[in-house]
C-alpha cells in the first residue's frame, strides 16, 4: 500500500562523521560442517568482510563454528596469514569486489593470484584427507592453537569451549604496516543433555540476499527479486523483518545493560587475549551460562523456532525496535549461487471436477490470473526479466508441494510428540558435472529423494489429464465443461516440462532415477482408481 524505497549517499558520510567516531562493528558468521560447508567459502566470507572499507581497529569478524572442527580452524589460520597480503592490495589497488574467490575469476592475472592458490590447495588437500599435515603447521602460534582446539575437544561427546584470537587490532600488522581487524574463532561448549538452540545460539555466543554466479535464466529463482518486493513494501508500514543475512543491528537490540560486562555501551581496554577477556568470552560459550536467564527471550537471538531470523525480527517489531530496507544499486552483499541440489517438488495437480465444484473453479482461475498478472508486473519493475519470472514462479510451486508439504506434517508430528526438532544443514558443495548443468539451465533431479515422488507424481497426472481433454475434443467434438481444466491442466504440465525431460530426454546424473519414476506411476494409477 505503501512502498518505500531509499537511496544512500555515503559520499556525504564525511560530512556529518569522522572515521574516529565511527561505532564498533562486529560481524557474525557461522558455520556447522566442513564437508557441507566447504571452509574455503566460509574463508571467502570471512575475508571480503575483513576487506571492508572501515576502519579496522572498529572492525571484528568472528566465526562461530558448531562443528568444532580442525579443518574449518586450520582454513582460517591461513585466511589470516593471506589476509595480511589481500587488505593492502584491496586498498591500494581499490578493489570494489573484495571475496577473493569473486576477485580472481574476474581477474585471472591479479598479482596476489598465486598466493590465493596455494591457501586454497593447502585448504581442501586437508579438508579431502580430513587430517592437518605436520609440515602445514609453520609456527608455534599454530601449534598452540591447535593444542588448545584439541584440549577443547576431548572427549568428543562433551566439547568444552573454544575461543582463539586469530588476529587483534592494534597488535598485529599487515605487510604494509598497519592494523589488522580482530578475527576470532569460536566453538560453544556443547551437552547431550542440554538444548543447543541450532544456529540462534551460535549466535548468541558472539555478540536481502544477493547471489553472484546465477546462470542467465535464474532455472532456481535464487535471485529473490519477490522478497525485494516484499520489502520494499513492508518498508512503507512497520518495517521489514529480519531475513537472515546481510542485516546490521543496534546493539541495544540484543543487550539490555542488566550486566556491567555486557553493556551495550561497554568499552573494553584490555587486550582481547588477555586472560579476563578471554575468561569471560568462556563463560558466555558455556553450555549452563544461559540458564534462567532472559538470553533468547527478551535477549539475543529468540529461541523457540528453527527460523531464528523471521521469528526474532517478529519479535523485535513486536517490542517496539523499527527496521529499515536499505538497498543500494551496488548490492552491500553478494552469495555464492545456491546449492543446486534437489529440495523441492512440482505444480498442483488437476482432475475431471463435479459439475456442481465449476463456478468456484473459475471463480479461482479468474483470481489465478490477477494475482499471476500483478506478480509478473512487480516482477518486471524490480528489473527481472520474463523468462526468469517464469522460473521463479514456477519454481515457488515446486516448493509448495515438497519442501513446504514435508515442512507442515513434520511441524505436526513434532507438535503431537511423534518426533523432536532437529536441524540439517544444506549441502553447499557442487560438483564440477552439476555445475555444468546449472549453466546449461538444466535442473538436478539425480537424488532419490521421497521429495521427488509429488513431483513427479503431479506431472504424470497433469500430462496424463491434459492428454485426455485433448483426446475429448477430438473424439467428442466438444469444449464444454472441460475448457478450464484443460487449461489448468496444461499449464501445470507446461510447467511441468523440466520434469518430462528429465524423466524420458536426459541420458547425465541428473536425471530422475528410473526407480522413482515407476513409483510415480504406480502411485498415479492407485490414485485414478482411488478417484474413479
Amino acid at each position: 500500500m505503501c512502498p518505500t524505497e531509499r537511496r544512500v549517499f555515503i559520499e556525504h558520510l564525511q560530512h556529518y562523521v569522522k572515521q574516529s567516531d565511527y561505532p564498533g562493528l562486529d560481524v557474525f558468521i557461522c558455520t556447522a560442517d566442513p564437508y557441507k560447508e566447504p571452509p574455503m567459502c566460509v574463508v571467502n566470507t570471512a575475508l571480503s568482510v575483513m576487506a571492508y572499507d572501515y576502519p579496522p581497529e572498529k572492525l571484528s569478524v568472528y566465526v562461530s563454528d558448531d562443528g568444532g572442527s580442525q579443518l574449518t580452524l586450520f582454513a582460517f589460520i591461513e585466511a589470516a596469514r593471506f589476509a595480511t597480503h589481500w587488505l593492502p592490495y584491496c586498498r591500494k589497488n581499490k578493489i570494489l569486489e573484495r571475496c577473493p574467490e569473486a576477485y580472481f575469476r574476474s581477474s585471472p592475472h591479479g598479482l596476489l593470484r598465486p598466493l590465493k592458490l596455494r591457501m586454497r590447495a593447502r585448504v581442501e588437500n586437508v579438508v579431502k584427507r580430513g587430517s592437518i599435515l605436520p609440515d602445514y603447521i609453520t609456527n608455534e602460534a599454530e601449534s598452540e592453537a591447535f593444542s588448545r582446539w584439541a584440549d577443547g575437544f576431548t572427549p568428543r561427546d562433551h566439547p568444552a569451549v573454544v575461543q582463539l584470537v586469530l588476529l587483534e587490532a592494534d597488535r598485529d600488522k599487515d605487510i604494509t604496516g598497519h592494523t589488522m581487524p580482530n578475527l576470532v574463532y569460536a566453538s560453544r561448549e556443547k551437552n547431550m543433555n542440554l538444548p543447543h538452540h541450532f544456529k540462534a545460539g551460535a549466535l548468541n555466543v558472539l555478540f536481502p540476499q544477493m547471489f553472484y554466479g546465477i546462470n542467465k535464466n535464474d532455472t532456481y529463482g535464487a535471485e529473490s527479486r519477490q522478497s525485494e518486493i516484499v520489502l520494499i513494501g513492508m518498508d512503507g508500514l512497520v518495517g521489514p523483518t529480519y531475513i537472515g543475512t546481510g542485516c546490521f543491528f543496534r546493539r541495544q537490540v540484543f543487550l539490555d545493560g542488566s550486566s556491567p560486562q555486557l553493556s551495550p555501551d561497554l568499552l573494553v581496554s584490555k587486550s582481547i587475549k588477555s586472560k579476563e577477556v578471554l575468561a569471560l568470552a568462556h563463560h558466555v560459550a558455556g553450555c549452563n551460562y544461559e540458564n534462567q536467564t532472559r538470553w533468547g527471550s527478551k535477549m539475543g537471538f529468540r529461541y523457540g523456532s528453527l527460523v531464528e531470523d523471521l521469528y526474532t525480527g517478529y519479535r523485535l517489531h513486536c517490542e517496539g525496535w523499527k527496521s529499515i530496507f536499505c538497498n543500494p544499486k551496488r548490492p552491500a552483499f553478494l552469495e555464492r549461487r545456491p546449492s543446486i541440489s534437489m529440495t523441492f517438488s512440482s505444480p498442483q495437480v488437476c482432475l475431471n471436477l463435479p459439475r456442481g465444484l465449476r463456478p468456484l473453479v473459475f471463480l479461482a482461475s479468474i483470481s489465478f490470473l490477477g494475482a499471476y498478472g500483478q506478480n509478473c508486473l512487480e516482477f518486471m519493475l524490480s528489473g527481472g526479466s520474463i523468462q526468469r519470472w517464469w522460473n521463479d514462479q514456477r519454481v515457488w510451486m515446486m516448493r509448495g508441494l515438497s519442501s513446504m508439504m514435508f515442512g507442515l506434517v513434520e511441524y505436526l508430528l513434532k507438535t503431537i510428540g511423534i518426533s523432536t526438532f532437529g536441524f540439517s544443514v544444506t549441502n553447499k558443495t557442487v560438483g564440477e558435472e552439476q555445475s555444468k548443468r546449472y549453466d546449461q539451465g538444466l535442473f538436478e533431479f539425480g537424488v532419490s529423494s521421497p521429495l521427488l515422488l509429488p513431483m513427479t507424481t503431479a506431472a504424470i497426472i497433469n500430462c496424463i489429464s491434459f492428454l485426455w481433454g485433448i483426446a475429448q475434443v477430438f473424439t467428442q467434438g466438444r469444449l464444454e465443461g472441460i475448457l478450464l481444466q484443460m487449461f489448468l491442466a496444461g499449464f501445470a504440465t507446461v510447467n511441468c516440462w523440466p520434469i518430462y525431460e528429465a524423466i524420458l530426454l536426459r541420458t547425465d546424473g541428473g536425471k530422475i532415477p528410473v526407480k522413482l519414476t515407476l513409483i510415480s506411476i504406480i502411485l498415479a494409477w492407485a490414485l485414478y482408481l482411488h478417484l474413479r
